[in-house]
C-alpha cells in the first residue's frame, strides 16, 4: 500500500508540447504519497513522422521508473526498428531493458538514483551507513514499474503494456482499450505464476508481495533458473496491440497510471476529457490537472483509491482541429461554450475495467 502524508501534494509538474501533426499535455502530481515514483517520456519528434509517449509506474522506489525514461527510447530505435518491425521492437526494448537491470554498471545507474531520490540518506558524516547501503543494493531486485508505451507511426498506434498502467483511445467519444491489466488474478497469469514457483494471496498478490504480474525490474521475482525470463512469476514480456487511426476514428489518446484507473473507469476518463479538450485555447496539460483533482481522495482510510501518485498524458491529433474548420462556426462555437460549462465529473467508486 505505501505510507501517506498527512496532507496531499498537490503540486503539479505539468508541459503542453506540438508538432505539426499532433499536440500533447502530460502533468503528474505527487498527492497522499510520500514520494513521487511516477515517470513518463513525451518525445513528439521521436523519429520521422513518429511520437512516443510513455508512463512509469515506480514501486518500491522512483529508480526504475526513471532510468526507463533515460533508457528506453533509445533501445525502440533497434535493429527491428530500423526494419519498421515496430511490435517485435517494442518487446524486445522491454525485455533487453529488464535484462539490462541485473549488469553492474545499470546497478551502480539505480543505486544513485535511489540515493538521489531519498530512498536511502546519507548519515552526518557523509558516509552512507551499513544498514542504508544494503538498500542500495536492492534498487532494481525490490523494486520495479509498470510501463505503458505508446508509439505513433503516422497513422498507426502500437501500444506495448506490462503492469497496470493503461493506454486508451477515444473513437467519437467511445473508450477503447490499447493495453491489459496484468493481474495475478488473470488465469493466464496465475497459471505462470503457479508453475514458477510462486504463491497468489487472496488478495491478489504474489508471494504477498506485488499485485500485479508484470513488471520492468523485481528481479527477486525472476529467479527460477527453471524458466526464461517469458515464463518468471512476474514478467517484463508487454502486450503489444495494433490499431490503425483516421480523421474519422481516432479523437484523442490516454496514457495514466492506476492512479487515475482506480479513481474511473476508462469510458469516465474519455468522457471527462471529451467535454473539455475542444473548448477554446484549452491547454491539454491543464485538463490533466483537472482530472487530478477529481480523482484524489479527500482523505486516506478508503482502501488507497485517490491516494496514489497521478501521470497523465493526453494526445490529441490535429487533424481534428483543420477538419471542424469546415463546420459551422457559430453552431460550433454555441457547442464548445456549453460544452466548457459542464459541471465536473461526478465520482464516488471506481467502475469496472472496459
Amino acid at each position: 500500500m505505501g505510507s501517506y502524508l498527512n496532507k496531499p501534494k498537490t503540486d503539479k509538474e505539468s508541459e503542453d508540447l506540438e508538432n505539426d501533426l499532433l499536440m500533447c499535455g502530460v502533468s503528474s502530481m505527487q498527492g497522499w504519497r510520500e514520494k513521487q515514483e511516477d515517470a513518463h517520456v513525451c518525445l513528439v519528434d521521436f523519429d520521422d513522422d513518429m511520437s512516443l509517449f510513455g508512463v512509469f509506474d515506480g514501486h518500491g522506489g522512483a529508480e526504475v521508473a526513471e532510468y526507463a525514461v533515460e533508457m528506453l527510447p533509445s533501445l525502440i530505435k533497434n535493429e527491428l526498428f530500423e526494419q519498421g518491425e515496430y511490435e517485435k521492437a517494442l518487446i524486445k526494448a522491454f525485455m533487453d531493458f529488464d535484462d539490462s537491470l541485473i549488469e553492474p554498471p545499470v546497478l551502480r545507474r539505480l543505486r544513485t538514483i535511489r540515493l538521489k531520490n531519498g530512498k536511502t540518506e546519507e548519515s552526518d558524516n557523509g558516509d552512507v551507513d551499513d544498514k542504508k547501503l544494503v538498500e542500495t543494493e536492492l534498487a532494481g531486485k525490490d523494486s520495479g514499474c509498470t510501463a505503458v508505451v505508446a508509439l505513433l507511426v503516422k497513422n498507426k498506434l502500437y501500444v506495448a503494456n506490462a503492469g497496470d498502467s493503461r493506454c486508451v483511445v477515444s473513437f467519437a467519444g467511445k473508450a477503447h482499450a490499447m493495453s491489459k491489466d496484468h493481474k495475478p488474478k488473470d488465469k493466464s497469469e496465475l497459471k505462470r505464476i503457479l508453475a514458477a514457483g510462486g504463491r497468489v494471496s487472496s488478495d491478489g498478490r504474489i508471494n504477498h508481495g506485488l499485485n500485479m504480474s508484470r513488471a520492468l525490474g523485481d528481479h527477486m521475482y525472476k529467479t527460477n533458473s527453471l524458466f526464461p525470463n517469458t515464463k518468471q512469476m512476474i514478467t517484463a514480456l508487454p502486450d503489444v496491440q495494433v490499431i490503425d487511426l483516421t480523421p474519422e476514428n481516432g479523437d484523442f489518446i490516454v496514457l495514466a497510471c492506476d492512479g487515475i484507473w482506480n479513481s474511473l473507469c476508462s469510458q469516465k476518463a474519455v468522457d471527462f476529457i471529451s467535454n473539455r479538450i475542444h473548448c477554446p485555447d484549452i491547454k491539454l496539460s491543464s485538463i490533466c490537472e483537472e482530472l487530478f483533482e477529481v480523482c484524489l481522495a479527500p482523505d486516506t482510510p478508503n482502501a488507497g483509491v485517490g491516494c496514489d501518485n497521478m501521470t497523465c498524458i493526453i494526445v490529441k491529433f490535429k487533424h481534428h482541429q483543420k477538419r471542424s474548420l469546415t463546420d459551422d462556426v457559430e453552431e460550433e462555437e454555441s457547442d464548445l461554450v456549453t460544452d466548457c460549462k459542464k459541471p465536473k465529473l461526478d465520482v464516488t467508486a471506481p467502475e469496472s475495467v472496459e
